[in-house]
């Protein structure tokens, strides 16, 4: 009998070129399970390609989160190959700079609130039919330390954005768990996940960044490593009683 938590489940990770999401896919492939790279660049075929190179069962499939027909093609494929999807991931997600209100355009607000909370819907609402035909499911959704209480380096509408995937689980988690899918979110403090972040932490001033590392416990910026084994957990038969659940993994910047 496998030890592996994952053996015959397939696993749809959004947003998994590079940072939490790639490392996201490698660990839920290391535990056995079939895993769909979800991304818009060409990169997320080397992530299937590593995937393989280690024995594991990865797909590509390029796809913008954002947009319904993308979405509608990237489960029915994932289907196609593998038959079910038991988890998904909704991990696709960014921000820009903390920009002062008055000077955020609607194109931005309307952009970051698609990227990070629109397409959670769209690839929830498009796995859910098979789920409840199955009688299970895990949809494991990325919110984040700036939708919890703020964050130094995220920008307004990205806090909005990530506030509003945590409301979107909870109630998404009431409305499915009777068909045995359960709902999770997790909330990432700053973690160095990619040249994004890193460009914002070396824009702050070393002053600045002593004053951030002083403010949590634990007195170091995380990784995707550190995000990882949270995300497994909610998708394991471990986290069989939890739902509606979110999981801040943070250092300590945030407690609740």
């Amino acid at each position: 009998m496998s030890t592996l938590r994952f053996s015959g489940k397939t696993a749809v990770v959004t947003g998994s070129s590079r940072g939490i999401g790639r490392a996201i896919a490698l660990a839920l492939a290391a535990e056995g399970a079939k895993v769909v790279v979800n991304g818009r660049h060409e990169d997320i075929k080397m992530v299937a390609d590593l995937i393989r190179s280690k024995g594991g069962e990865a797909v590509a499939i390029l796809g913008d989160v954002t947009r319904e027909e993308d979405v509608t093609r990237l489960i029915r494929e994932t289907l196609g190959f593998f038959g079910t999807v038991d988890i998904l991931v909704n991990n696709a997600g960014g921000g820009g700079l903390p920009w002062p209100l008055e000077q955020i355009d609607l194109e931005t607000w309307e952009r970051e609130i698609r990227v990070n909370l629109t397409g959670a819907f769209l690839c929830s609402r498009a796995v859910i039919g098979s789920m409840k035909k199955r009688g299970w499911g895990r949809i494991i959704n990325m919110s984040s330390q700036a939708g919890r209480s703020g964050s130094e380096l995220a920008g307004l509408t990205y806090a909005s954005a990530k506030a509003g995937v945590l409301g979107f689980t909870r109630q998404l988690a009431r409305q499915v768990a009777p068909h045995g899918i359960l709902v999770n979110a997790v909330a990432p403090g700053v973690i160095m996940s990619g040249e994004r972040i890193e460009k914002k932490w070396q824009e702050r001033s070393e002053t600045e960044r002593q004053e951030m590392l002083k403010a949590i416990p634990l007195g170091r910026i995380g990784t995707p490593e550190d995000v990882v084994p949270v995300v497994l957990f909610l998708a394991s038969e471990g986290a069989d009683y939890i739902t509606g659940a979110v999981i801040d993994v943070n250092g300590g910047r945030f407690m609740m």
